[in-house]
């Protein structure tokens, strides 16, 4: 039986070697293209941060445009053509409702207290004091939000487990949740500063109390119902200035401001 030898086609190599070399060449260009289009992205975002952040300042707010002036600065904490007492934070499953007018408010701000009772708020709408780059695109991608708020410093197991709402003294406080008034005390807040407490037990939430601080003129008692954004519970008063320091460097007013915190009596 004759033996039969096989021919290797060197046509067929051939061709199979200059599709490896096409196809290294296209991804080789790939490549290279991707490298270019990420090295100008970042260029771009490098570019943008330094724009957004020279001559600025965490405060978000110059001197010249205050948020307390009639007219709503553009980075007011509640925008003008929205609601009079928008919902400014979640407590669970509810809406908690700007206890000021939309027009008198001057700032939203959390501030986390050493208070271990304290319940985490979630806050609505868009944070205003965070990162610039964070900033220019949800300018661009996002609508206007209704709500602003800003995040200060503190110490506390949570850094929304307290909120300051800012409004000029003498303002009309209304009570941020529907439920039942459960307190209203005089006392000296650190043992020297006059004020009014109101404690509100929501509808509901047995064991939870939501406190407002810094009033003046209490027009509740003890036992009565309130509905969320529609009764009043005092006005606002005027704020220590050692106090009041925090949200005046973003107001640049006197930083008069009402205090909400929301705590929960612990499950024996």
């Amino acid at each position: 039986m004759r033996e039969v030898i096989t021919v290797p086609d060197t046509r067929r190599q051939k061709e199979l070697l200059e599709r490896k070399r096409r196809l290294a060449s296209r991804y080789r260009r790939r490549r290279i293209r991707f490298a270019v289009g990420f090295a100008v992205f970042c260029l771009a975002i490098a570019t943008i941060a330094v724009v957004a952040t020279r001559g600025g300042s965490t405060a978000q707010v110059a001197t010249e445009d205050l948020l307390a002036e009639s007219s709503a600065a553009a980075s007011a904490p509640v925008n003008a053509t929205g609601e009079e007492r928008p919902a400014f934070a979640r407590l669970g499953d509810r809406n908690m409702i700007l206890p000021v007018a939309a027009g008198d408010a001057t700032i939203i701000a959390y501030q986390p207290i050493s208070d271990e009772r304290a319940l985490a708020l979630v806050p609505i709408g868009d944070k205003a004091n965070t990162s610039a780059i964070v900033r220019f695109f949800r300018g661009i991608f996002a609508g206007e939000p209704l709500v602003r708020y800003y995040q200060l410093d503190g110490e506390g197991s949570s850094p929304t487990n307290s909120v300051l709402i800012g409004a000029p003294v003498g303002s009309l406080v209304t009570s941020p949740v529907s439920g039942t008034v459960t307190g209203v005390k005089e006392y000296k807040l650190y043992g020297k500063y006059d004020d009014v407490q109101i404690e509100i037990r929501p509808e509901e939430l047995s064991g939870t109390t939501v406190s407002i601080m810094f009033i003046s003129d209490p027009v509740v008692s003890i036992g009565e119902v309130v509905s969320a954004g529609k009764t009043q519970l005092g006005k606002v008063r005027e704020c220590p200035s050692e106090l009041a320091a925090p949200i005046a460097r973003y107001t640049h007013d006197s930083g008069a401001h009402v205090h909400i915190k929301v705590t929960e009596e612990p499950i024996d």
